[in-house]
This record gives structure tokens, C-alpha cells and sequence, in this order.
């Protein structure tokens, strides 16, 4: 896996990880190796709008703070017994709080601290706050392939495909959106390890992300 650089609009540059080789996920599974790709169907619950404040303070689950003009496509995010369900389900969540983070411009939001632990945590979150100073984002995304491999008890590895083709960096005072025209740039693959916390949530303790991702292009 090459090193992290910098997506389109501008927010993974520089990290922090220094050895990007140190982050390949050894319970990860890829397409084909023995992961079981989520199903892309209709009617994925991962899909659904974040539940409302009053929903999310019945159920424990969290409630997302995202503009109109940030649209989120997740698919597949299903796994095929409780313990994928779980684990895919808080990715979903990890995903959400990353963009919330982008928007508000702060690494240190409640859902980002509960979804994204550790030292990689904390280096993604200097770098929300770095992205977050001068710019903001808007446009759609989506996340679809996820391909979860269980490891233990509490230990999982998940991979899963970005699209940023309709996704840009906006700037934060003056709101100009700095446009790109689409191309294989725009697609990314992430692998995360996620251990399960002593409050029972999921967390991504350490992740990978790779560029230019060709096995994630479509038409």
C-alpha cells in the first residue's frame, strides 16, 4: 500500500503516518481473499438518513450534524451475522463522523472521538482541524465493496471503496467550491482495523488509504 497523499479536495495531505506500510490491516480481507463483500442491493439500512437527535438519545446511536449540500451514499453495509452487522454498521458511523468533522472543522467532535481511537485517531483529527481552517466540504459521497473479515471476539478488519467524482473542497469564508473534472482520482479504497471498546462501541484504531484505486472505478 503506497503512502497517503492527498485526496482531490485537499483533506488527506499529510497525514502524519510515516510508515504506511506499518498500517496494512492483517485481518483485512480484499475481494477474493477469503472477505465476504457486503451486498449492494436495494433497501440497505446503512442507506438510511441519521437518526434525529430525540431517535438517537432512545437507541444510543449517533445523530450526525450534515449540511444539505453534503449528501452521503453508503451501500452494502449489511454482513451476514451479528458480529459483521455490528462492525459494519459503526464503520457506517466512522464514515459519518468523519465528514461531520470535515464540515464543522473540527477533529474533535463527540462522534469523531467515539468512532476513531488511538494514535492514528489523534493524527487524523490534527489534520480535520488543519483542512478545517480554511476549508469545508460539499457534494456527494459514497462508499460501497465493503469486504469484512472478523478476527476475533472484538477485532475486525474492513475494507470498502470511496467516490469523490461529485465530492469537492469548498472554501470556508467565501464558499467558492474549488470544482474537478472526474477521473480515477476520484476513487480511493480504505482498510481499517476496528476493535470493539470497553462501552461496546466499535472503534477504527488504525487505517490505510490508498489513491488512484482502479479495482474501486466505475462507470
Amino acid at each position: 500500500m503506497g503512502e497517503l497523499t492527498v485526496i482531490r479536495w485537499g483533506f488527506h495531505a499529510a497525514v502524519g503516518l510515516t510508515a504506511a506500510a506499518a498500517l496494512l490491516l492483517t485481518g483485512c480481507g480484499e475481494e477474493g481473499d477469503g472477505g465476504k463483500p457486503g451486498k449492494s442491493e436495494g433497501g440497505d439500512p446503512s442507506a438510511a438518513p441519521s437518526p434525529t437527535a430525540s431517535e438517537a438519545a432512545a437507541t444510543g446511536a449517533p445523530a450526525f450534524d450534515l449540511p444539505s449540500d453534503v449528501e452521503v451514499s453508503i451501500e452494502g453495509f449489511v454482513g451476514s451475522n451479528a458480529t459483521e452487522k455490528e462492525a459494519l454498521h459503526a464503520t457506517t458511523y466512522a464514515i459519518k463522523a468523519v465528514l461531520e468533522a470535515q464540515v464543522k472543522g473540527d477533529g474533535g467532535t463527540g462522534n469523531f472521538e467515539r468512532y476513531w481511537a488511538g494514535s492514528q485517531g489523534a493524527a487524523f483529527a490534527d489534520t480535520i482541524d488543519d483542512f478545517g481552517k480554511s476549508k469545508t466540504i460539499t457534494g456527494s459521497f459514497r462508499y460501497y465493496r465493503p469486504v469484512i473479515k472478523v478476527t476475533g471476539k472484538t477485532t475486525a478488519g474492513v475494507t470498502y471503496c470511496e467516490d469523490q467524482r461529485k465530492a469537492y473542497a469548498k472554501n470556508r469564508k467565501s464558499g467558492k467550491v474549488a470544482r474537478t473534472t472526474p477521473s480515477l482520482d476520484d476513487f480511493s479504497k480504505w482498510s481499517l482495523g476496528l476493535a470493539k471498546s470497553t462501552s461496546g462501541d466499535w472503534q477504527v484504531i488504525r487505517y490505510a488509504y490508498t489513491e488512484r484505486a482502479k479495482t474501486c472505478q466505475t462507470g
